[in-house]
């Protein structure tokens, strides 16, 4: 039984108060959706956008081509959104979500 999905992927700033103010540190939220729309668990904050398409390679079988394209729109802000059909609920948990969404 397969499962369609759509990865989200937004950059997101953090506040380190070990910086002065105005200088921000930036991680890339990962949030994964059913296909009616409802979030799999919490996001997963991971350090970059690199990060985080090596983990969509390797547990969800995104193409190295879906990626560069879309880094430019992370970037600048914007969320990215990748269509994805996984294979089983064991593949939502190896990106590190549950497998029910909420």
């Amino acid at each position: 039984m397969t499962i369609k999905a759509t990865v989200v992927i937004q950059k997101e700033s953090k506040a380190d108060p070990r910086k002065p103010p105005g200088e921000k540190d930036y991680y890339a939220a990962l949030h994964l959706f059913s296909e009616d729309g409802k979030e799999y668990g919490v996001p997963r904050y991971l350090s970059n956008f690199e990060e985080a398409g090596n983990l969509l390679q390797r547990e969800a079988g995104v193409s190295y081509e879906q990626l560069p394209g879309r880094k430019p729109r992370y970037d600048k802000g914007e969320a990215v959104r990748i269509a994805l059909t996984l294979e089983n609920e064991e593949s939502i948990a190896k990106l590190g979500f549950g497998s029910r969404a909420a």
